[in-house]
């Protein structure tokens, strides 16, 4: 009686050497053509002052622009004084070091800043810097 034998039967080999190399080509690739978003905000002209100081840490600022036909933006959504209340609010709830950035048109209606700022009292952002441009020396 003959018998049969099993066939036997090669199995695909997947060359597995470069895998390392293309991983790190495609997270070159990723790292090169990511784009990061930054707050762009309103076109505003900051008034002028004789003395600033600087914010140095950015994580825990909160910016706030208002232009000079009366338009307002909080990290680049457009809101109302009313809106920037419940906003601001839950921002401070998620971070108690919160700074507002209150960048404001020089030709900005002052009552429209005035009301910025009740909605940030009462939201209980209480830590508010005003955004300037520092006056450069006259003369030499």
């Amino acid at each position: 009686m003959k018998r049969i034998s099993a066939r036997r039967t090669s199995q695909p080999d997947i060359p597995t050497a470069s895998t390392g190399d293309v991983a790190f080509l495609l997270i070159i690739f990723f790292m090169v053509s990511t784009v990061f978003s930054t707050e762009r905000g309103l076109s505003v002209t900051l008034p002028a002052a004789e003395s600033t100081e600087r914010i140095l840490k950015r994580r825990n600022v909160a910016n706030v622009w208002v232009d000079k036909s009366g338009r307002l933006t909080v990290d680049d959504n457009t809101v109302t004084p009313l809106i920037v209340t419940s906003v601001m609010a839950e921002k401070v709830i998620e971070n108690p070091d919160l700074v507002v950035s209150l960048q404001a048109d020089r030709e900005a209606n002052y009552g429209y800043v005035t009301d910025v700022l009740e909605a940030l009292k009462e939201a209980r952002a209480l830590k508010v810097t005003f955004a300037t441009q520092v006056k450069t020396g006259e003369g030499g």
